[in-house]
């Protein structure tokens, strides 16, 4: 294919399909009939951007119609919109180099004063390429970074991942060994802001590679240069490569200072290492590759041995290699189960300064976002994606069920309504949904602004919030109950359906369903609120409105497909006799929260508050008794009077009572885990609270089942119960340090302090998940 034809289909495609990236597709003699199919008009797959999407010709009008479709939906174009300034910035422009297309990415779109991130070398890298490790062989050529930093910045040099060794026959009896890279590689660079950057900066990072790519019959040197942006703000922004950096930070090699020796014995060159036990697995995969070139054969099999505390590895010499190397490193890869793991030892103590450096980033990734908690491979749109099903996961929840319960109902009364009315409905319902929680996530980022840190669950650490809830609970029982009425009830059920107050209903049925929600954590969404709450303001009120997009999104597959109300029951005399059952359920919560209260008031605030509910109680009923439509005007507007008199009572002698707190713990976390820890013992660390549902359901059918406390006991493992129901800084920063917002978070905990803590999945968990987190303190 000649560039002329090339460029005629490049021309082609931006016309037919008007996207940006339709630039970065390549080109080259070997698709010319994918060329030539398009030409005709034949629908086929066009050769994807390495760093792109693909398209085909025959997707094109669902494309139009998405294009057409979402400018006329405003919320949605600005939530798009809104996604842009967080996609910035992370990465420079691509460069195509022969069969590697290369760029400058960053694990941060904007970063903070003295921050610590990563800066990586991106190579994509065509079918049968390679390009190369620190020891290249004896033709090759490890790729280099020249990276020229803004002033007062410091950076690792060039990090190197776990390679893989390649032998290539030219024919002719010509074999060459080398160790590299296939298909996709990162290098990474570990970067430390200086603190005097100031919020509003902009900084610039400038880059020059250089690479050697070869396939079995030719090799070609690749360089490009690269520039890369970044903006400076008072908190660090992840950018949507972040998942894929820190995959990588984990594949470079540990350096271990392993006590290592070298010896020549004939033609061969032997290694021993020291080796601690449980390193790695015994049936591990084990390969030895040296960081220099002279010094192995290196089409030579290496044979490993056991040893005293240790293993030998004897490999065949260079041919040039005349005495035993001063020094010596080498790579000891353990590869199970395709995952690979790399420990670089040498005869020399191991230089402290990259080191920390490399380890500092490490820390940085796992502190900002722990790799186990990033769904759908991390990044802004797979963080948005956890929060819309959890979202859509909460309305499973118990703590929710009992409004999704009445909504359902009200659906029912909904059955053989106009298709426009239903959807107005489930519109109205989307919105209390949305506006509460904004609401929920203004108060959240306000008290961040004036504290620093905030989790999720906090508000239902002061007694005035869960008093609250309980008068809610108390009040639409009692409407329920038809104790009092006001138009329609709180739900959205008993009022005309087709009225104004019938989408005023949906519409608290929504802020309601959003209330109940707060002591829950749905599977994903810990994750994702951990994420959003340590992200600027708009991003956290994108991932929270996600959150209640996902909470609103069944009710919009009744308003879309009407004919699934078709399943539920008819209509009928039931629904009144279903809705006053519906008001136990709402008691059953307000005996739950008034559990929660006892953990937070002394024994007279506790009375107190009960006393403010009782006298809520009588205000609804003086409203039901003395306000109904068969009163004379007179009666009802001493009825009002007084109900109101006796609820600002009520609120006041709440609003006193919340202010009786239980006396505090004084004893800390940290201490209880090292105490037990100095006796001896595993530990293992049950954040929890009192308000936590997700929590008390662990407990009941795992954490305190027998067949668990007796592994507890066979295993000398100690069981610690974190009590976050109330406000405790250290467990507030012990949380932090797990790169989590909120409770529940299970942690296992070695009896060596030395030892990196092991933490279970989030959401409900499993005796198997207990199981292999203490297999792990062992490795």
């Amino acid at each position: 294919m000649t560039s002329a034809q090339a460029g005629r289909i490049r021309a082609t495609l931006r016309e037919r399909f008007s996207w940006s990236f339709i630039e970065r597709f390549h080109l080259r003699s070997k698709l010319s009939l994918q060329a030539k199919r398009i030409r005709h008009n034949v629908p086929v797959l066009a050769k994807r951007s390495k760093f792109g999407f693909s398209l085909r010709s025959s997707t094109l009008p669902r494309f139009r119609f998405m294009m057409r479709v979402i400018p006329r939906i405003p919320f949605l174009s600005a939530l798009l919109v809104s996604y842009l300034p967080f996609l910035a910035g992370a990465q420079s422009e691509s460069v195509l180099e022969g069969a590697v297309e290369a760029r400058l990415i960053s694990s941060h779109s904007a970063i903070a004063p003295g921050q610590i991130f990563t800066v990586a070398l991106d190579f994509q890298i065509d079918d049968t390429w390679h390009t190369y490790w620190i020891n290249p062989g004896e033709t090759g050529k490890a790729t280099t970074l020249e990276l020229t930093l803004p002033e007062g910045f410091k950076a690792s040099p060039l990090q190197f991942p776990v390679p893989k060794r390649f032998i290539t026959d030219y024919g002719f009896n010509i074999l060459e060994a080398g160790f590299g890279y296939e298909k996709e590689i990162l290098h990474p660079v570990i970067v430390t802001a200086p603190d005097t950057i100031q919020p509003g900066d902009t900084v610039t990072f400038t880059g020059l590679a250089n690479w050697l790519m070869c396939d079995p019959s030719e090799c070609v040197p690749g360089k490009g240069q690269f520039s890369l942006t970044l903006n400076v703000t008072d908190t660090p922004v992840l950018s949507n490569q972040f998942a894929r950096i820190d995959t990588y930070n984990n594949k470079l090699p540990k350096k271990v200072d392993w006590a290592t020796t070298i010896a020549l014995e004939g033609d061969n060159l032997v290694s021993t290492v020291v080796i601690p036990e449980g390193a790695f697995p015994k049936n591990a995969d084990l390969k030895f590759y040296p960081y220099e070139v002279y010094q192995f054969d290196q089409l030579a099999e290496t044979e490993i041995n056991e040893i005293e505390n240790g293993l030998s590895f004897t490999t065949l010499k260079h041919a040039d290699l005349e005495a035993v190397p001063e020094t010596f490193d080498a790579l000891i890869i353990a590869e199970v189960d395709g995952h690979k793991a790399g420990f670089h030892v040498s005869t020399e103590p191991h230089s402290s300064t990259t080191q920390t450096e490399v380890s500092s980033g490490a820390s940085e990734a796992s502190t900002a976002a722990d790799e186990r908690s990033m769904p759908f491979g991390g990044g802004i749109f797979g963080i948005l994606l956890a929060a819309f099903l959890g979202g859509m996961i909460l309305n499973v929840m118990p703590c929710v069920f009992p409004v999704i319960s009445l909504k359902v109902l009200s659906f029912v009364g909904q059955a053989g309504e106009d298709r426009k009315k239903v959807f107005a409905h489930a519109l109205s319902f989307t919105l209390g949904v949305l506006v509460f929680f904004w609401i929920l996530t203004t108060g959240l980022l306000i008290v961040r602004a004036s504290v620093g840190e905030v989790g999720w669950g906090e508000q239902l650490q002061q007694p005035a919030f869960v008093i609250g809830l309980i008068f809610v609970m108390i009040l639409v029982a009692l409407n329920l109950f038809g104790v009092f009425e006001v138009g329609t009830s709180l739900t959205g059920v008993g009022g005309s359906l087709t009225s104004k107050e019938g989408y005023g209903g949906s519409f608290w049925s929504g802020a309601l369903a959003v209330l109940l929600a707060t002591p829950c954590t749905a599977p994903l969404m810990a994750p994702a609120i951990t994420f959003a709450l340590s992200q600027p303001a708009p991003f956290t009120i994108m991932v929270f409105t996600s959150l209640g997009l996902g909470m609103a999104a069944p009710y919009f597959l009744f308003a879309i497909f009407p004919k699934l109300l078709e399943v539920l029951p008819a209509p009928g005399a039931w629904m009144e006799a279903f809705k006053q059952f519906m008001g136990f359920p709402m008691l059953v919560v307000a005996v739950w929260l008034i559990g929660v209260l006892s953990k937070q008031l002394d024994v007279a605030g506790l009375q107190w508050s009960l006393a403010a509910v009782v006298l809520l109680a009588l205000a609804c009923w003086i409203l039901g008794r003395y306000t109904g439509f068969d009163k004379a005007g007179s009666t009802r507007s001493k009825g009002r009077i007084a109900a109101a008199l006796v609820f600002v009572l009520s609120v006041s002698m709440a609003y006193q009572a919340s202010g009786k707190r239980a006396t505090p713990s004084q004893i800390q976390i940290q201490d209880v885990i090292a105490a037990k820890q100095a006796e001896g013992k595993n530990v293992f660390v049950d954040f929890t609270a009192e308000w936590c549902v997700t929590c008390k359901v662990n407990e009941r059918t795992t954490v305190k089942t027998e067949k668990t406390q007796a592994f507890f006991e066979k295993n000398n493992i100690e069981l610690v119960f974190a009590d976050w129901t109330n406000q405790d800084p250290a467990i507030t920063k012990l949380l932090k340090e797990h790169g989590r917002a909120g409770v529940p978070l299970y942690v296992m905990y070695s009896e060596d302090p030395d030892k990196e803590p092991i933490a279970l999945p989030d959401g409900l968990i499993t005796f198997g998940q207990i199981e292999k987190a203490f297999e792990k303190l062992g490795k």
